[in-house]
């Protein structure tokens, strides 16, 4: 009977030459079983409720990552930390004036792992760097519009945040679009395909760089929209339009019971000069010449950058709304509506000069302790006020002062409640900057207008603003380079006002 290794022999043929065995010793021989190094250089910097580990850098060419381990002094419970690739690496949740020691090992792509490093100690304080990352945000929703979602979430709590940043994909595909650096928990996003689901989701950053993880993600889709667009004609100048008091005519509204009035007031003027004070002015309709002076007070208009007709206090009476929204030469003063009701002008008296009785201020300020400049301003059928403001990247916050309003002098903090992109892609500011806006009087139609562009969206009976404003948008003939518009009464078209005394009052007919 034969042995095992000539039984072996005699049933699988000749034995195999050196030359067939050395691969397979050579393969069994480099499988790896060298661990990485030790990490070295271990530093812990206390922090206020953490700290920030950092160590040399491991010279395993077949690094993978690092764990980290640690534990009160005095305890032999460990906590740990897996999957830490390069330094340096920031541990929140731990307990001021508690001391900790901290050991690393490294991790190699083989499984090897090295031994811990000897421990480092260290104690988090309330003096230190701050390392606690804000709250993960929540209750997302996202509202579809045409190509576009609305998405907003609840405000982070913590008084240090930062920004937000939104990541979002076509559902289930492996890249992502971002949008960065906002600073209010709210997004419009454009340029999405109708009928396509969605998936977004939000994480927060505080001022010392600590981010939160990424929210749970919610699903939605665009809806198509195809709004009916109207047709307007080219712009009719109106004459005389040498107005020598208009020197920087910012914002328009047209009486709605006052035939061929119209109401317009300067800006705050700046190097241009003029008589920049609380007045306003009405002018002809019919063919722009200057019908009087209307004084508010004698006080400095400080930055009056649009105004609009709309409903208040008392049913049947049309009140005018002036905007105290801009940031002129960067001043971030008082932010105000002021409000009266209209006054008495006919197209055809002489000129005069009346004071204005009924005048109300509205203090407000903008949510997350910003101040934006903005130039548009439009009040809505119900008395609520809408702000839309102008921003060179062409993305445009909206806000809103809900009716009814406070009491005259109490201060209310404005609503976020969309953002609209305008032309955000072009070369030139002047096609993104957003400088006038208007809501018809029966409030089916808003204009909105850059210096080169004019929109306009439809809105449906019983829709509110932001879901028009969410849906498909018509571009109309743009009356020149101006900032005021303001809708006629009866709808059939639509006036605009150049900054400067030289400007014509233009009437831009519907066809």
């Amino acid at each position: 009977m034969c042995g095992p290794s000539l039984c072996l022999f005699l049933g699988c043929g000749a034995p195999p030459s050196p030359e067939e065995v050395a691969p397979t010793q050579a393969r069994q021989t480099l499988a790896d079983t060298e661990p990485p190094p030790v990490p070295t250089g271990l530093s812990v910097t206390a922090a206020n409720s953490g700290v920030i580990v950092t160590w040399d850098p491991n010279p395993a060419t077949d690094l993978k990552d690092h764990a980290l381990r640690y534990r009160v002094v005095g305890q032999t419970t460990y906590s740990y930390k897996w999957g830490v690739g390069q330094p340096p690496l920031t541990l929140a949740g731990l307990a001021n004036g508690v001391t900790y020691a901290f050991e690393l090992k490294a991790q190699d792509t083989s499984g090897n792992a090295s031994a811990y490093c000897a421990p480092v100690e260290a104690s988090p304080t309330p003096t230190g760097a701050d390392v606690t990352p804000p709250s993960v945000p929540s209750q997302l929703a996202a509202s579809p519009g045409d190509g576009v979602l609305l998405l907003s979430w609840t405000a982070n709590p913590e008084p240090d945040l930062r920004r937000y940043t939104v990541k979002y994909r076509v559902a289930g595909a492996a890249t992502y679009s971002y949008r960065y650096n906002l600073t209010q928990p709210l997004v419009t996003l454009t340029g999405l395909v109708n009928g396509t689901a969605y998936e977004l989701m939000v994480k927060a950053e505080d001022v010392s760089g600590n981010t939160s993880t990424y929210s749970p993600s919610v699903t939605a889709t665009p809806v198509a929209s195809t709004p009916q667009c109207p047709t307007f004609g080219a712009p009719v100048n109106l004459t005389p339009h040498n107005v020598s008091i208009l020197t920087d005519a910012s914002g328009l509204a047209a009486s709605r019971q006052q035939a061929n009035v119209v109401w317009t007031h300067n800006d705050r003027c700046g190097a241009s000069g003029g008589t920049c004070v609380e007045h306003v002015y009405a002018l002809s309709a019919v063919d722009g010449h200057f019908l009087g002076t209307y004084v508010l007070s004698n006080n400095l208009n400080l930055d009056w950058e649009d105004m609009a007709m709309g409903p208040g206090p008392v049913s049947g009476v049309d009140y005018l709304y002036v905007g105290r929204i801009g940031d002129n030469n960067g001043n971030p003063a008082v932010k105000e509506v002021v409000r009266f009701p209209e006054p008495t002008a006919s197209a055809t008296q002489t000129p005069t000069t009346v004071s204005v009785s009924g005048v109300e201020r509205f203090p407000f300020t903008y949510p997350g302790g910003v101040s934006p400049n903005a130039e548009a301003l439009f009040v809505d059928t119900q008395g609520d006020i809408y702000i839309v403001t102008k921003v060179p990247s062409g993305h445009s916050q909206v806000y809103r002062y809900s009716a009814p309003l406070n009491p005259p002098g109490v201060s209310r903090l404005l609503e976020l409640v969309a953002e609209l992109d305008f032309l955000p892609a072009s070369t030139a500011e002047e096609d993104r900057v957003v400088t006038g806006g208007a809501i018809s009087p029966d409030g089916g139609e808003i204009l909105l207008k850059t210096y080169t562009h004019t929109f306009l969206w439809k809105r449906q009976p019983r829709q509110g603003v932001v879901a028009a404003l969410l849906g498909g948008r018509c571009e109309v003939t743009n009356p020149g380079y101006s900032e005021a518009l303001t809708f006629a009464p009866g709808g059939g078209a639509f006036f605009s006002l150049g900054e400067g005394n030289t400007k014509a009052l233009k009437r831009v007919p519907r066809l």
